[in-house]
C-alpha cells in the first residue's frame, strides 16, 4: 500500500511532467495516498533577484490545474542539485514511491547521467520513471 508518493516536477517546463503527474495522481487516488509535489530550484539563478520561493505560484498553479481536489497534496520547494534534493525529500518524507518523468537524453546525460538515473540509483525507495 502506498501512503506517500513524491512527484518531482520542473515548473519551468511543466508539460514535460504531465504524464508522470497523471500516473502519480492515479496512484495516489487509488491508494488514498498523499501526493507530495516537489520543485527543486537551481542553486544559482541567472537572475540573482529570483529566489526559490518565487516559483511557488507556478507550482501551486500546476498542482491546481493537474491534480483533482480529492487527492491530498502538499507542495515543496527546495534549492540545489535536483537528484540529491529528490532523494533527500524521499528520505525525510518517508515516501513509499517516487514517480518522475524523464526527458529524452541529451549528449551531456551520456557523461553526467540524468536526474532520473541518479534518483533510481540513490533513492531510499522504489522509483517509477515515466517516459
Amino acid at each position: 500500500m502506498l501512503d506517500h508518493i513524491l512527484l518531482p516536477i520542473d515548473v519551468r517546463k511543466p508539460h514535460v511532467w504531465d504524464k508522470a503527474c497523471d500516473i502519480a495522481t492515479n496512484l495516489a487516488r487509488q491508494n488514498g495516498a498523499t501526493l507530495h509535489v516537489l520543485f527543486v530550484a537551481p542553486k544559482l539563478e541567472r537572475n540573482l533577484n529570483r529566489f526559490p520561493e518565487d516559483y511557488r505560484p507556478a507550482l501551486e498553479s500546476y498542482v491546481k490545474d493537474r491534480v483533482p481536489s480529492e487527492v491530498a497534496t502538499k507542495t515543496l520547494i527546495r534549492s540545489g542539485s535536483a537528484h540529491r534534493e529528490i532523494c533527500a525529500a524521499a528520505r525525510e518524507l518517508a515516501v513509499d514511491l517516487v514517480v518522475m518523468g524523464s526527458h529524452d537524453p541529451e549528449l551531456r546525460d551520456a557523461f553526467l547521467g540524468s536526474n532520473a538515473s541518479s534518483v533510481v540509483l540513490h533513492a531510499p525507495t522504489s522509483v517509477y520513471v515515466v517516459r
